[in-house]
Protein backbone atom coordinates (compact mmCIF):
# COMPACT_ATOMS: atom_id res chain seq x y z
CA UNK A 1 0.00 0.00 0.00
CA UNK A 2 1.37 3.46 -0.88
CA UNK A 3 1.86 5.97 1.71
CA UNK A 4 -1.18 8.57 0.97
CA UNK A 5 -3.40 5.48 1.10
CA UNK A 6 -1.94 4.03 4.13
CA UNK A 7 -2.00 7.22 6.02
CA UNK A 8 -6.33 8.00 4.66
CA UNK A 9 -7.20 4.42 6.34
CA UNK A 10 -4.37 3.47 9.51
CA UNK A 11 -6.56 5.19 11.78
CA UNK A 12 -9.69 3.79 11.32
CA UNK A 13 -7.85 0.60 11.10
CA UNK A 14 -6.24 1.23 14.96
CA UNK A 15 -9.60 2.79 15.95
CA UNK A 16 -11.91 -0.29 14.72
CA UNK A 17 -8.94 -3.67 15.73
CA UNK A 18 -8.69 -4.73 19.56
CA UNK A 19 -5.48 -3.97 19.84
CA UNK A 20 -3.07 -5.80 22.18
CA UNK A 21 0.23 -4.72 23.68
CA UNK A 22 1.50 -8.48 25.33
CA UNK A 23 3.87 -7.45 27.68
CA UNK A 24 4.57 -3.73 29.44
CA UNK A 25 6.26 -3.46 32.84
CA UNK A 26 5.94 0.29 32.49
CA UNK A 27 1.91 -0.33 33.28
CA UNK A 28 3.16 -1.03 36.75
CA UNK A 29 3.14 3.04 36.88
CA UNK A 30 -0.84 4.13 37.08
CA UNK A 31 -0.24 7.39 35.80
CA UNK A 32 1.69 5.66 32.41
CA UNK A 33 -1.70 3.54 31.62
CA UNK A 34 -3.40 6.89 30.11
CA UNK A 35 -0.35 6.70 27.12
CA UNK A 36 -1.86 3.67 26.45
CA UNK A 37 -5.48 4.34 26.48
CA UNK A 38 -4.68 7.49 24.39
CA UNK A 39 -2.51 4.88 21.73
CA UNK A 40 -5.97 3.32 21.28
CA UNK A 41 -4.92 0.23 22.99
CA UNK A 42 -7.64 -2.33 23.63
CA UNK A 43 -5.44 -4.64 26.12
CA UNK A 44 -2.35 -4.85 27.91
CA UNK A 45 -0.78 -7.46 29.96
CA UNK A 46 1.51 -5.55 32.52
CA UNK A 47 3.75 -7.52 34.30
CA UNK A 48 2.46 -7.95 37.68
CA UNK A 49 4.55 -10.43 39.17
CA UNK A 50 7.43 -12.73 38.09
CA UNK A 51 10.75 -10.94 39.93
CA UNK A 52 9.64 -11.61 43.29
CA UNK A 53 8.39 -14.73 45.35
CA UNK A 54 4.74 -15.44 46.61
CA UNK A 55 4.33 -12.65 49.34
CA UNK A 56 5.51 -9.76 47.31
CA UNK A 57 3.37 -10.92 44.21
CA UNK A 58 0.26 -11.17 46.29
CA UNK A 59 1.13 -7.51 47.30
CA UNK A 60 1.07 -6.81 43.72
CA UNK A 61 -2.24 -8.50 42.59
CA UNK A 62 -3.46 -7.05 45.55
CA UNK A 63 -2.64 -2.86 44.08
CA UNK A 64 -3.72 -3.67 40.45
CA UNK A 65 -7.45 -5.06 42.29
CA UNK A 66 -7.89 -1.82 44.44
CA UNK A 67 -7.15 -0.16 40.86
CA UNK A 68 -9.28 -2.12 39.04
CA UNK A 69 -12.12 -1.66 41.56
CA UNK A 70 -11.29 2.13 41.91
CA UNK A 71 -11.27 2.40 38.19
CA UNK A 72 -13.75 0.33 36.96
CA UNK A 73 -14.97 2.94 34.78
CA UNK A 74 -11.67 2.73 32.73
CA UNK A 75 -10.40 -0.41 33.99
CA UNK A 76 -11.74 -4.06 32.51
CA UNK A 77 -9.92 -7.36 33.88
CA UNK A 78 -9.84 -9.92 31.29
CA UNK A 79 -9.72 -13.64 32.13
CA UNK A 80 -11.67 -14.61 28.80
CA UNK A 81 -11.06 -13.56 25.50
CA UNK A 82 -14.75 -12.45 25.29
CA UNK A 83 -13.57 -9.87 28.29
CA UNK A 84 -11.29 -8.60 25.13
CA UNK A 85 -14.05 -8.11 22.96
CA UNK A 86 -15.83 -6.54 26.36
CA UNK A 87 -12.70 -4.23 26.86
CA UNK A 88 -13.43 -2.52 23.10
CA UNK A 89 -16.88 -2.16 22.86
CA UNK A 90 -17.10 -0.21 26.31
CA UNK A 91 -14.44 1.79 25.48
CA UNK A 92 -12.17 0.47 28.45
CA UNK A 93 -8.61 -0.60 28.45
CA UNK A 94 -8.49 -4.41 29.54
CA UNK A 95 -5.60 -5.81 31.75
CA UNK A 96 -3.82 -9.22 31.81
CA UNK A 97 -2.28 -10.55 34.44
CA UNK A 98 0.96 -11.62 33.09
CA UNK A 99 4.03 -13.31 35.30
CA UNK A 100 7.82 -13.13 33.60
CA UNK A 101 9.17 -15.60 35.42
CA UNK A 102 8.02 -18.25 37.31
CA UNK A 103 9.51 -17.19 41.07
CA UNK A 104 6.21 -16.80 42.79
CA UNK A 105 5.43 -20.20 42.18
CA UNK A 106 8.93 -21.40 43.89
CA UNK A 107 8.42 -25.46 43.67
CA UNK A 108 4.97 -25.39 44.74
CA UNK A 109 2.64 -27.06 41.87
CA UNK A 110 -0.42 -25.73 44.00
CA UNK A 111 -0.17 -21.94 43.72
CA UNK A 112 -0.80 -22.48 39.43
CA UNK A 113 -3.95 -22.95 40.02
CA UNK A 114 -4.16 -20.16 42.75
CA UNK A 115 -2.64 -17.81 40.46
CA UNK A 116 -5.26 -18.95 37.81
CA UNK A 117 -8.08 -18.04 40.24
CA UNK A 118 -6.91 -14.81 41.07
CA UNK A 119 -6.66 -13.61 37.46
CA UNK A 120 -3.10 -14.56 36.08
CA UNK A 121 -3.35 -16.12 32.39
CA UNK A 122 -0.13 -15.76 30.99
CA UNK A 123 3.35 -17.04 32.65
CA UNK A 124 7.28 -16.98 31.23
CA UNK A 125 8.81 -19.74 32.16
CA UNK A 126 12.53 -18.17 33.52
CA UNK A 127 13.62 -14.66 33.07
CA UNK A 128 17.64 -14.86 31.72
CA UNK A 129 19.05 -16.91 34.00
CA UNK A 130 17.83 -20.56 35.18
CA UNK A 131 15.09 -21.25 37.87
CA UNK A 132 13.45 -24.16 39.24
CA UNK A 133 11.73 -24.83 35.53
CA UNK A 134 15.32 -24.64 33.36
CA UNK A 135 17.84 -22.15 31.37
CA UNK A 136 17.23 -18.56 31.04
CA UNK A 137 18.57 -17.35 27.92
CA UNK A 138 21.70 -15.97 29.22
CA UNK A 139 22.56 -19.62 30.83
CA UNK A 140 25.97 -20.54 28.71
CA UNK A 141 25.11 -24.47 29.41
CA UNK A 142 21.65 -24.02 27.89
CA UNK A 143 20.59 -26.93 29.81
CA UNK A 144 17.12 -27.86 29.48
CA UNK A 145 13.32 -28.37 30.56
CA UNK A 146 13.83 -30.14 34.36
CA UNK A 147 11.81 -32.74 35.92
CA UNK A 148 9.61 -29.76 37.95
CA UNK A 149 9.32 -27.78 34.97
CA UNK A 150 7.81 -30.40 32.85
CA UNK A 151 5.01 -30.45 35.97
CA UNK A 152 4.35 -27.27 35.92
CA UNK A 153 3.57 -27.08 32.05
CA UNK A 154 1.33 -29.66 32.83
CA UNK A 155 -0.50 -28.14 35.72
CA UNK A 156 -0.31 -24.73 33.33
CA UNK A 157 -1.72 -27.00 30.53
CA UNK A 158 -4.36 -28.17 32.89
CA UNK A 159 -5.63 -24.89 34.64
CA UNK A 160 -5.31 -23.18 31.11
CA UNK A 161 -2.79 -20.48 31.49
CA UNK A 162 -0.76 -19.65 28.46
CA UNK A 163 3.32 -20.93 28.45
CA UNK A 164 5.69 -17.57 27.69
CA UNK A 165 8.75 -18.64 26.63
CA UNK A 166 10.42 -15.42 26.22
CA UNK A 167 13.98 -14.37 28.26
CA UNK A 168 14.13 -18.59 28.35
CA UNK A 169 16.63 -20.66 27.35
CA UNK A 170 17.09 -22.17 23.27
CA UNK A 171 17.15 -25.75 24.70
CA UNK A 172 14.44 -25.36 27.60
CA UNK A 173 12.03 -23.27 24.77
CA UNK A 174 12.21 -26.30 22.60
CA UNK A 175 11.05 -28.99 24.80
CA UNK A 176 8.88 -27.03 26.91
CA UNK A 177 7.14 -26.92 23.42
CA UNK A 178 7.50 -30.71 23.21
CA UNK A 179 5.54 -31.08 26.45
CA UNK A 180 2.83 -28.42 26.48
CA UNK A 181 -0.39 -29.57 24.87
CA UNK A 182 -1.02 -26.37 24.10
CA UNK A 183 0.21 -23.56 22.07
CA UNK A 184 2.74 -21.39 23.31
CA UNK A 185 3.66 -17.68 22.88
CA UNK A 186 6.61 -15.79 23.02
CA UNK A 187 4.86 -12.27 24.07
CA UNK A 188 8.06 -10.14 23.49
CA UNK A 189 10.84 -11.45 21.36
CA UNK A 190 12.57 -10.66 18.24
CA UNK A 191 14.42 -12.31 15.42
CA UNK A 192 18.45 -13.66 16.29
CA UNK A 193 18.78 -13.74 12.32
CA UNK A 194 18.02 -10.18 12.13
CA UNK A 195 19.65 -9.05 14.80
CA UNK A 196 21.84 -11.03 17.42
CA UNK A 197 21.18 -11.11 20.77
CA UNK A 198 20.68 -14.01 23.67
CA UNK A 199 17.21 -12.22 24.36
CA UNK A 200 16.06 -13.04 20.52
CA UNK A 201 15.15 -16.11 19.09
CA UNK A 202 16.11 -18.48 16.28
CA UNK A 203 14.19 -19.71 13.12
CA UNK A 204 14.30 -23.05 14.85
CA UNK A 205 12.09 -21.57 17.24
CA UNK A 206 10.29 -19.75 15.88
CA UNK A 207 8.80 -22.95 13.86
CA UNK A 208 8.27 -24.96 16.49
CA UNK A 209 6.22 -22.53 18.39
CA UNK A 210 4.46 -21.88 15.15
CA UNK A 211 3.93 -24.92 14.56
CA UNK A 212 1.52 -25.66 17.46
CA UNK A 213 -0.45 -22.37 17.00
CA UNK A 214 1.34 -20.18 18.79
CA UNK A 215 2.43 -16.71 18.32
CA UNK A 216 5.60 -14.40 18.77
CA UNK A 217 5.38 -11.21 20.05
CA UNK A 218 7.46 -8.65 18.81
CA UNK A 219 9.14 -6.48 21.15
CA UNK A 220 10.03 -2.03 20.69
CA UNK A 221 12.57 -2.77 23.47
CA UNK A 222 15.89 -0.68 21.82
CA UNK A 223 18.52 -3.46 22.78
CA UNK A 224 17.36 -6.64 21.03
CA UNK A 225 15.57 -4.24 18.27
CA UNK A 226 19.23 -3.09 16.73
CA UNK A 227 22.52 -1.74 17.48
CA UNK A 228 21.59 1.75 16.88
CA UNK A 229 20.88 3.75 20.23
CA UNK A 230 17.07 4.53 18.62
CA UNK A 231 16.01 1.99 16.19
CA UNK A 232 14.06 3.66 12.60
CA UNK A 233 10.42 1.91 12.48
CA UNK A 234 12.02 0.07 8.98
CA UNK A 235 14.72 -1.73 11.70
CA UNK A 236 11.17 -2.94 13.94
CA UNK A 237 9.32 -3.94 10.89
CA UNK A 238 12.57 -5.79 9.63
CA UNK A 239 11.71 -8.42 12.68
CA UNK A 240 7.68 -8.62 11.35
CA UNK A 241 9.21 -9.35 8.14
CA UNK A 242 11.43 -12.15 9.14
CA UNK A 243 8.54 -14.05 10.83
CA UNK A 244 5.83 -13.03 8.16
CA UNK A 245 8.09 -15.08 5.51
CA UNK A 246 9.54 -17.68 7.63
CA UNK A 247 6.12 -19.10 9.15
CA UNK A 248 2.86 -16.48 7.93
CA UNK A 249 1.32 -13.23 9.43
CA UNK A 250 -1.13 -15.71 11.61
CA UNK A 251 1.78 -16.05 13.84
CA UNK A 252 2.58 -12.37 14.83
CA UNK A 253 1.73 -10.54 17.27
CA UNK A 254 3.15 -7.17 19.80
CA UNK A 255 5.06 -6.68 23.06
CA UNK A 256 6.26 -3.27 23.12
CA UNK A 257 8.25 -4.18 27.00
CA UNK A 258 7.77 -0.49 27.80
CA UNK A 259 9.14 -0.44 31.32
CA UNK A 260 9.96 1.74 34.20
CA UNK A 261 13.70 2.36 33.18
CA UNK A 262 12.93 3.96 29.60
CA UNK A 263 12.98 7.54 28.60
CA UNK A 264 10.82 9.64 29.31
CA UNK A 265 9.57 7.95 31.87
CA UNK A 266 12.83 7.53 34.25
CA UNK A 267 15.32 10.48 34.52
CA UNK A 268 19.32 9.37 34.22
CA UNK A 269 20.06 8.62 37.38
CA UNK A 270 16.89 6.26 38.07
CA UNK A 271 17.46 4.42 34.45
CA UNK A 272 21.69 3.79 36.09
CA UNK A 273 20.04 2.65 39.27
CA UNK A 274 18.31 0.34 37.65
CA UNK A 275 20.38 -0.62 35.15
CA UNK A 276 23.08 -1.38 37.87
CA UNK A 277 20.33 -3.52 39.93
CA UNK A 278 19.57 -5.59 37.05
CA UNK A 279 23.43 -6.12 36.09
CA UNK A 280 24.21 -6.88 40.14
CA UNK A 281 21.61 -9.29 40.38
CA UNK A 282 23.19 -11.05 37.39
CA UNK A 283 19.34 -10.68 35.85
CA UNK A 284 20.82 -8.89 33.18
CA UNK A 285 24.47 -9.02 31.47
CA UNK A 286 26.46 -6.28 30.00
CA UNK A 287 26.66 -8.00 26.51
CA UNK A 288 23.28 -8.24 25.88
CA UNK A 289 21.82 -5.09 28.15
CA UNK A 290 23.68 -1.92 27.41
CA UNK A 291 23.34 0.74 29.36
CA UNK A 292 20.74 3.65 29.03
CA UNK A 293 19.50 5.82 27.93
CA UNK A 294 16.95 3.31 26.82
CA UNK A 295 15.03 4.97 24.14
CA UNK A 296 12.06 3.36 21.85
CA UNK A 297 12.10 3.27 18.35
CA UNK A 298 11.51 6.18 16.14
CA UNK A 299 7.64 6.37 16.29
CA UNK A 300 6.54 4.24 18.98
CA UNK A 301 8.68 5.82 21.78
CA UNK A 302 5.90 5.73 23.98
CA UNK A 303 2.64 3.74 24.06
CA UNK A 304 0.41 6.82 23.17
CA UNK A 305 2.31 6.22 19.50
CA UNK A 306 0.69 2.84 18.77
CA UNK A 307 -0.89 4.01 15.66
CA UNK A 308 2.08 4.71 13.76
CA UNK A 309 2.64 0.97 14.28
CA UNK A 310 0.02 0.23 12.28
CA UNK A 311 0.48 2.77 9.98
CA UNK A 312 3.90 1.63 9.17
CA UNK A 313 2.80 -2.07 9.02
CA UNK A 314 0.36 -1.11 5.97
CA UNK A 315 3.17 1.28 4.30
CA UNK A 316 5.34 -2.21 4.30
CA UNK A 317 2.73 -4.09 2.27
CA UNK A 318 0.73 -5.67 5.21
CA UNK A 319 -2.71 -5.98 3.94
CA UNK A 320 -5.48 -4.24 6.68
CA UNK A 321 -7.06 -8.01 7.24
CA UNK A 322 -3.08 -8.62 8.17
CA UNK A 323 -2.75 -5.41 10.15
CA UNK A 324 -5.35 -6.64 12.57
CA UNK A 325 -4.56 -9.80 13.22
CA UNK A 326 -0.83 -8.82 14.31
CA UNK A 327 -2.37 -5.90 16.44
CA UNK A 328 -4.93 -7.95 18.14
CA UNK A 329 -6.35 -11.38 16.60
CA UNK A 330 -3.61 -13.60 16.69
CA UNK A 331 -2.67 -13.77 20.25
CA UNK A 332 -6.78 -14.12 20.76
CA UNK A 333 -6.78 -16.71 18.74
CA UNK A 334 -3.94 -18.33 20.95
CA UNK A 335 -5.93 -17.10 24.51
CA UNK A 336 -9.33 -18.76 23.06
CA UNK A 337 -7.88 -22.17 22.65
CA UNK A 338 -5.69 -22.03 25.61
CA UNK A 339 -7.59 -20.72 28.54
CA UNK A 340 -10.43 -22.33 30.44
Amino acid sequence: MNKSSALEMYQQIHNNAIVYDAVCPLAQKEESLSDWINGGATVIAPTIGGGGECTETMRSIGVWNQRLRTRKDELLLVTKVEDMERAKSQGKLGIIFHFQGTLPIGKDLGLVEIYYRLGVRVMQLTYNVKDFVGDGCEETGNGGLSDFGKKLIQEMNRVGMVVDLSHTGHRTTMEAIEVSDSPCVFSHSNCNPIFKSNRNIKDDQIKAVTANGGVIGVTAFPPVVSQKAQSTMDQVIAHFDHIANLVGVDHIGFGSDYFQGQHPYATVEQANQSYSSSVNSGRWKPETYPPPPYIYPEGIETPDKLPNLTLSLLEHEYSPEEVTKILGSNFMRVYKEVWK
